[in-house]
This record gives C-alpha cells, structure tokens and sequence, in this order.
C-alpha cells in the first residue's frame, strides 16, 4: 500500500496514513505482494473504488470475526513457495523440502476456501490442477510434519532399497567377523573404528590388519584395514546406495515434472491467495470499526455523519475514554474555530483519514458519507511542518510558508486541503492576513477543506462558510490533588466536540483560562489572568 501522490510524507504522518497501512496490512508473503502493489484510485476511477469497498463490505458481512480471524492465521503460517515454483518453472529438480513446503501451502489453500466458503466475494484458491499437484504429494505425508520420498511413490523404490538394507547387513556382518577375529588375537574386547592397545598387553606384533594411527609412550591409537572381503562388500554397498540415489532422483525428477507442468495454475493460487489475505484484512478492518461504504461524489462535496478518527478512538478506548464521533459537509473551503483542547485538529485528522480511506477503496470509519476520489490530500500547519532541505536555517513559519509554496505550485485536479493554525507564528494581523488571501486562492482551485483557526473574522473575510467547536458545557471543577489524568477525564466529560455551522463570524472563546486553572496553574496566575481579561 503506497500513497502514491494522493499525501506527502507530513500529510501522511498528520493524517494516520501509516497507521491505516498497518491495519490493512496481509499476514502472508503472497498478500504483501498484493498489497506492497495497491495505490489510491485516481478521481477517474471513482466506480472501481467504490466496487472494491462494497466488495470488503459484502466480505465483512458474510464471514463472523471468528472465521476472519482463523483466516488471517491460515495465512500467517503459510509458507512462501515462490521459490520452488520458479526452480519447477525452469526444469530444476526439486528437494524434500521443497515439497513440503509445497504440501503445506496446498493445505493452506484449502483451508482457507473452507473457512471462506460462505463468501462469493473472495477468490478460490484451491482448484483441479492443485488438487492433482496434492495427490501426487500425498504419499510422503508423515506423521510427524515433513515429507518423506516413501516407497509408494515407486514400486522400483521398494527394491533398491531393499537390496541396500541387505548390502549394508552383508558389510555390517564382515566388519564384524574382522573386528572378531582381531579382538580374538588380543585377548580383550575392541570399539572400532579406532582403538588403543597398551603397550604393557603385547606379547608380540599386532595382529594381521590392524594399522597404528598414533604412537604414545604407553599405547598404541589403531585401526583396522579392510581386508578384501570386507571391501567387497563395502563395494556392493556403495552400488546399491547409488542405485537408491537414482532411483530417488527419478521420482522426484517426476514429481517435480507434474508439478512443472501445473505452474500456471499454482502462480495463479499464489495470486489468488494474496487477494484473499489482503480483502479479508480489510475486511477485518471494516467489520472491527463499524466502517461503511462511501458514495464517491463527483461535485466537490465532502460530508459525512458519526465520522471517526480511528487511531485516537483504539487509543482513548484503551484509557476508557470515549471518542465523539462528529458530522461534517464541507462545499469548497470552510473555517473552522472552536476552544482549545476542543477537536479542532481531530476533526481536520477525521476528514483526511476518512478520504484516505476512500481513496483506497475502503469502506470508511462513519455512519454515512459522501467522499470525492481527491487528486491530493494536504495538511499544513500544526503536525505538518515536515523537514526542510535547509535545516534548521528556516524558522517554523519560514518552513510552513516553503510548504504551501510548493503545495499551491502544484495542479492536479480535485484536493482537500486541512490547515490547522497556518500562520499561527506570525502576529495575528499578518496571519489572518496570510490565511484569508490563501482560502481565496483555493477557492479558486475548487478545492475543498478546512482552515482550523483562533483568530477572528476569517470567515467573512474569506467569504467562507463558519464551523466551531460548541465547546464546554459550563467550567468545570479543579480537580483535588491536581492530579493531570483526572483533570483530563474532567475536561472530556464537560467538553462538547460537536460541529455546528454558525452565523456569526468572530472566533468563540479559546476557554483558555479555564483550562489553564483545569490543568493545575497556580490560581494567583488565573486570577491576574481574569483580571487582565475585564481590564480589556
């Protein structure tokens, strides 16, 4: 999965690109080949976008979590044979181990398409040329996982092996009667292939065929030499071995022939079964976050209801916190304001994500929505910034300013733009300045978005629509032991985070005494501050 040229790298980190490629992301060789090869549909291709959706919605409604869960492991543990279908490919004989492998991904496939049996939406990857392909593997099943070149394979097998069984006892059995017969002559047991006689038990010369390796003060380290009996019937053995050599090369040269000649159909298992682990990722995806299939809207509206930021909902609901899902239309370039601390910035990463997901063809994290296929998806601002080319010559707001240089040098169709505080480091004049002009220019370009700002009369300014943050409900208690966690619950239990589209132009309160008294400063600090704040 690659962005593309759908969001550059400080898009992508602002807006949960890694982490939705993270959740989407196959569990076998074959799936993240697949899926290492998927891009955002460009806005042309909005039908193929929203089939794939309705594809991974239709999936996610057929199969249980459980049986998507069994087929995520399925392919977790199925082993890569790409290697050993491209060495068969090229008449290569293929080893024990290759069929084994083989043997196990066969299995795979077949699990796989029980477990999915129920959907019509997910590729077979099991078909008649596998099933062939499995059969002529069957006879070196083992009880233990492996494989073993058994004796079914071949009649022929049965033989040469036998005979070599034979051979080796006819060798055992003269080394033995050597080994007798030297032992005999010494007078005491010996343990071939290399013993030691103590130079005090001699009476005389070693006996016939037996060969010093190594002399020591106080023994002899020897061996035996073969005598020609016992070379004989090493010989016969050494034949028979190489008998049971080629007679094992020729089935496997067989069985690699069969497997040669079904190539075609196992790259198109391989394929299939890549296809299956990436939908059903997504589909896992989709079912786990109550997703649903976007229309794909061709007139720049972008809307949706009970829209949610995935990635800060798993994490709020690992704190047992709650994430306020938002509504959002959004027709051209809207600003929005709101409280500090309200979801300003959420709702921005709710909107980016929502249409990357889109993008992708995937059904998208909200009750209802209405997505155009964007060209690009910018963000710029807070969390965006990126890196620039001249380090750290450039201030933060001469960074941000190189960023919407080259983001406005760029025309590529229908973009969604999320700015939140742009020229947040300048003085309040320049910057809304700076920031009415640049909605002005992206009127222009028809492109939609939002600008999340404090600062006031950007809205009429810019001739744009005005969304804020309802903000808190009332103040909201210091907590006792200015304990930061408890202060945090106060803040998202008295915190309304829904958007509303409102008349009036000025930018509502930041709260931002109130949450600076919520989050522990001295009340001394907060009192000057009220102070000053009725002295204006």
């Amino acid at each position: 999965m690659r962005p593309g040229r759908l969001v550059d790298a400080p898009t992508a980190a602002a807006i949960g690109f890694g982490w939705l490629r993270e959740a989407l992301k196959p569990r076998s060789s074959y799936g993240e080949a697949a899926f290492g090869d998927l891009l955002p549909f460009a806005p042309h291709r909005a039908a193929q976008a929203r089939a794939r959706a309705a594809r991974i919605e239709r999936i996610a409604a057929a199969l249980d979590s459980e049986q998507l869960d069994e087929a995520r492991e399925v392919a977790r543990h199925v082993p890569d044979v790409t290697s050993a279908i491209a060495r068969a490919s090229m008449g290569d004989v293929l080893e024990d181990a290759n069929f084994f492998e083989l043997q196990r991904f066969f299995e795979a496939c077949e699990r796989l398409d029980a477990l999915t049996a129920a959907c019509n939406d997910l590729p077979r990857t099991a078909s008649t040329p596998l099933r062939e392909c499995a059969r002529v593997l069957e006879s070196g099943r083992t009880a233990r996982p492996g494989f073993y070149l058994a004796d079914a394979f071949d009649d022929s097998l049965a033989q040469v092996r036998a005979a070599f069984v034979r051979a080796q006892a006819q060798y055992e059995a003269a080394r033995g009667r050597a080994n007798a017969a030297v032992a005999e002559e010494l007078g005491r047991e010996i343990s071939p292939p290399e013993f030691i006689v103590m130079r005090a038990d001699l009476r005389g010369p070693l006996p016939a065929g037996v060969r010093v390796v190594r002399e020591a003060p106080t023994y002899l380290l020897c061996e035996l030499d073969a005598d020609e009996t016992v070379l004989a019937a090493l010989r016969r053995r050494d034949e028979t071995a190489a008998e049971v050599a080629r007679a094992e090369g020729s089935v496997r040269a067989r069985i690699s022939e069969t497997i040669r000649a079904h190539v075609p159909a196992l790259d198109h298992a391989m394929q299939a079964f890549g296809q299956c682990d990436v939908l059903i990722a997504a589909a896992r995806f989709t079912r786990a976050q109550r997703c649903h299939v976007a229309e794909l809207a061709d007139d720049g509206v972008f809307s949706f209801e009970g829209g949610r930021f995935v990635p800060l909902a798993l994490e709020l609901q690992t704190q047992g916190r709650r994430f306020t899902a938002i509504d959002v239309r959004l027709d051209g370039i809207a600003v929005l304001t709101g409280p500090n601390m309200g979801g300003k910035s959420v709702a921005l990463r709710t909107c980016g994500f929502i249409a990357l997901c889109a993008a992708f063809g995937v059904p998208v994290p909200a009750a209802r929505a209405r997505v155009p296929l964007f060209s690009e998806i910018a963000w710029l601002g807070i969390g965006g910034d990126g890196e620039s080319s001249a380090g750290d010559l450039l201030s933060s707001f001469a960074r941000e300013i190189v960023r919407l240089r080259d983001l406005l040098g760029r025309r590529a169709g229908p973009r969604l733009f999320l700015l939140d505080e742009f020229a947040r480091t300048t003085t309040p004049r320049e910057g809304k300045a700076l920031l009415v002009a640049v909605i002005e220019r992206l009127r222009e370009e028809d492109a939609s978005g939002f600008a999340a700002t404090h600062l006031d009369g950007i809205a009429k300014a810019a001739a744009a629509r005005h969304y804020a943050v309802r903000g808190l409900r009332g103040i909201p208690e210091r907590p006792a032991g200015d304990d930061l966690e408890e202060a945090l619950e106060t803040l998202a239990a008295s915190m309304d985070y829904t958007l509303e589209e409102v008349a009036a132009d000025g930018a509502r309160e930041a709260d931002a005494i109130a949450l600076a008294a919520l989050l522990g400063i001295d009340p001394a600090v907060i009192d000057a501050a009220h102070r000053a704040m009725e002295s204006e």
